[in-house]
């Protein structure tokens, strides 16, 4: 017989947190370099650092090679779906394969939470028209929360060249190219981090800016400056040390790595009191008692992010453990 967990209880994290930091990852991209003859997709300027995270280098996927102006990362060969700088309606649509990418990773012992990522933002002449921010958290099916700064100020009546449409996508309006160059007071893209998915992560996360309805294949999206900011937490988790020394083949967890978060876990005996889910810092998550006295119980973890977790079997005075990931 199979037991489904039904009740995923999320319990505050029991962990002992030391040296948070803020930071504010700046990128300046001041060593890209201009043209086809230094045919680059991956900005050569040195990623910036911070204590508690790893930050990779912005880099072109899908895109032409070859930044068209230097000190900027700026890319042609995105999606069409415009004719002029006057369209307000569009025959092209954002194409998951053409974007920007950069990557953070966590450094050993640190959580992270993010904030925030704001960025000044440029098209061509004949450049893309609509924009927006995705992360693996969502499998980058969902925009980010999306804000914009005017130019001149918030209570401006004149017509701004960028604005913010309905499901948080950034739309550049009637013939505007220049948009928000090195972070002037006003005139600023910026999007959100919200929800568990961006809160005490211990995994790296992908993020990417995705561009499309160019008026042209020549036209260009063009990142001036960015920054993403956040906090880096230094953290011993509680009860981790004894996860780590009970690990052992005595329990079987199927599929692992898990893709949507069901899992089936066989355990040695039906005399056993309790199943629990314990995230890394060794916080329970997720727990189900005994009450059938069944051998095989279905976990239904769909709502735990992306991350590692250990499935924690007891019977007596012992517990089985063993390591569990989700990986949507």
């Amino acid at each position: 017989m199979i037991k489904k967990l039904l009740s995923i209880a999320l319990i505050a994290v029991g962990v002992n947190s030391i040296n948070a930091q803020s930071f504010s990852l700046y990128y300046s991209f001041s060593s890209v370099p201009q043209g086809s003859a230094t045919p680059i997709t991956v900005d050569p300027t040195p990623a910036p650092t911070a204590t508690g995270i790893n930050s990779g280098s912005f880099t072109a996927v899908g895109t032409g090679t070859g930044s068209t102006t230097s000190g900027v990362f700026s890319f042609v060969g995105w999606g069409t779906g415009a004719t002029s700088g006057n369209n307000t309606t569009f025959t092209g649509a954002i194409d998951l394969n053409r974007y920007y990418e950069l990557v953070l990773t966590p450094q050993p012992n640190y959580m992270y939470t993010l904030n925030n990522m704001s960025f000044g933002a440029t098209r061509s002449g004949t450049g893309v028209r609509h924009f927006a921010v995705r992360t693996d958290r969502s499998s980058y099916a969902t925009n980010l929360a999306a804000t914009y700064t005017p130019q001149s100020s918030a209570a401006s009546n004149s017509i701004q060249p960028i604005s913010v449409q309905g499901g948080n996508t950034f739309f550049w309006n009637d013939d505007a190219v220049t948009g928000n160059p090195a972070f002037a007071s006003y005139n600023i893209c910026d999007v959100a981090f919200v929800g568990p998915n961006y809160t005490n992560q211990f995994t790296p996360i992908n993020i990417r800016m995705y561009a499309w309805d160019a008026e042209a294949a020549t036209g260009t999206f063009r990142i001036d400056t960015l920054r993403i900011n956040g906090v880096a937490t230094m953290s011993l988790g509680v009860g981790l040390s004894k996860i780590s020394h009970d690990i052992n083949a005595k329990i079987k967890l199927y599929p692992n790595p898990s893709n949507d978060g069901f899992v089936t876990v066989d355990v040695p005996t039906n005399n056993y009191s309790k199943v629990e889910v314990l995230n890394i810092l060794g916080a329970v998550v997720a727990s189900q008692n005994n009450a059938l006295a069944e051998e095989k119980v279905k976990l239904d973890l769909a709502t735990l992010p992306t991350g590692t977790y250990f499935v924690k079997v007891s019977t007596g005075d012992k517990s089985y453990t063993e390591k569990l990931i989700i990986s949507k």
